[in-house]
């Protein structure tokens, strides 16, 4: 399969778009761990660990002026994320979740966030901070970034990466549906349909595309996906081989088995990461979606959406 390298050759910018929260993780029959997690800023972080000098990872929200909200953002520039495009709004606190784990690792999650800040993030009075995002080289974000939007902020939204997508940016998305985020199904496919073409690299779950549109097969996710003219597409599946796609050919990656699952929280986050670094790169496609899926197993070995940084020290790829 051939497909050129993404983006420009030197030190790309990454503006990754989205909302993080408090994470509450319940130790069966024990206590409770905080720590803080967001699709967007999962991917972030791991992006950025890996990136380190070869590129800038800019995470763009909107946070509270309480505390844990001053943490967070310290501990995202402790791994290196550019913090110059945060809002912070006055009076407000950090979203939370909840993340109760089974004994395979699967997850149930329950959230307080619908007096989030970042659900404004697309108000015009932070123009100034998103102004830096739509600048950037590539830009990410996932289905949780436009669901936690009202209509007027997904329009803002759309119009803005449109601009940007003009001007040569590269438009990364993660469709990640979560149903209980949108107030009907037919709502969520017509921003979805109109997003999907505006991307450079599609970044989708197999599942969660079928919840969405009904796909009978992740093939036939693929094709859809054709159909909208991205050029570059991932479809994730799971403990399946990874489908790869561009206009004229297709590839199947297979996935390691991993034994010791503890957590499968920020898999997909982190696939996202190690894809997109390799990418930036320059390696081809099939090496990155390996090293998205490496980077994925040492993951789901740890618990939380955040593994620690000595985890990660062994190389992930090359």
């Amino acid at each position: 399969m051939s497909i050129a390298p993404a983006g420009p050759i030197g030190r790309p910018s990454i503006a990754l778009i989205g909302e993080c929260m408090i994470e509450l993780r319940e130790i069966p029959g024990e206590y409770l761990t905080r720590g803080y997690g967001g699709d967007a800023l999962n991917t972030a972080i791991y992006l950025s660990r890996l990136i380190k000098e070869q590129g800038e990872v800019r995470f763009i929200t909107v946070m509270g002026d309480d505390p844990f909200s001053t943490e967070m953002i310290s501990a995202w520039a402790d791994n290196g994320i550019i913090c110059d495009a945060i809002g912070r709004k006055q009076g407000s606190n950090a979203g939370l979740y909840l993340i109760q784990t089974d004994d395979t690792g699967e997850r149930s999650f329950h959230y307080w966030r619908n007096h989030s800040p970042a659900r404004e993030l697309m108000n015009p009075k932070w123009a100034a901070i998103l102004d830096k995002a739509f600048r950037s080289s590539w830009i990410y974000l996932s289905g949780i970034t436009m669901a936690i939007l009202d209509d007027a902020g997904r329009e803002q939204l759309l119009t803005s990466l449109n601009g940007a997508h003009e001007h040569g940016s590269t438009i990364a998305f993660d469709g990640n549906y979560r149903p209980s985020l949108w107030p009907d199904h037919e709502i969520a496919k017509s921003w979805y349909e109109r997003l999907w073409k505006l991307c450079g690299l599609a970044l989708a779950s197999a599942e969660d595309e079928a919840n969405l549109f009904g796909d009978s097969s992740p093939e036939a996710t693929l094709e859809r996906l054709r159909n909208y003219g991205i050029p570059e597409i991932v479809v994730k599946r799971g403990a399946d081989p990874v489908l790869l796609a561009n206009a004229e050919a297709m590839d199947k990656i297979p996935v390691q088995p991993v034994d010791d699952i503890i957590d499968t929280t920020a898999a997909g986050d982190s696939f996202n990461a190690g894809y997109i670094n390799a990418r930036i790169c320059g390696l081809a496609p099939a090496v990155a979606a390996r090293t998205g899926c490496e980077l994925a197993a040492k993951v789901i070995q740890h618990s939380g959406a955040i593994i620690p940084l000595s985890a990660m020290q062994e190389p992930i790829f090359l």
